[in-house]
């Protein structure tokens, strides 16, 4: 059972190469990829401005999110969800692997 599990879950040969620690940790590209987090007219690196306020206000909802609440960003980025997030009084923690974008995200 267990190598079929491992079987089903191999990548594809297209994808076998890890490379999101390159992605992240290269300053060059880090710098890029922050730039395409904070244009709020594209959706490429994140969602526009208008789709982040939507979804996080309907998960703050549904969610009961707020005070006490609280919530860890895995890949948060430069922070687009999780200072919206903290902004409901939420204890919000941000994680990723980028130093620059969490540079940014701080402050």
């Amino acid at each position: 059972m267990f190598n079929l599990l491992e079987k089903i879950n191999q990548r594809p040969a297209l994808y076998s190469a890890y490379t999101a620690d390159i992605l992240w940790t290269n300053p060059h590209i880090s710098e890029q990829m922050l730039t395409f987090h904070l244009d709020e007219t594209l959706d490429i690196a994140s969602r526009r401005t208008d789709f982040i306020d939507q979804s996080v206000n309907w998960l703050s909802s549904r969610f009961s999110i707020g005070p006490g609440t609280r919530i860890a960003d895995f890949g948060c980025g430069p922070g687009l969800y999780t200072t919206r997030f903290a902004r409901t009084g939420a204890n919000v923690t941000g994680i990723d692997f980028s130093e620059n974008l969490l540079k940014y995200a701080a402050e």
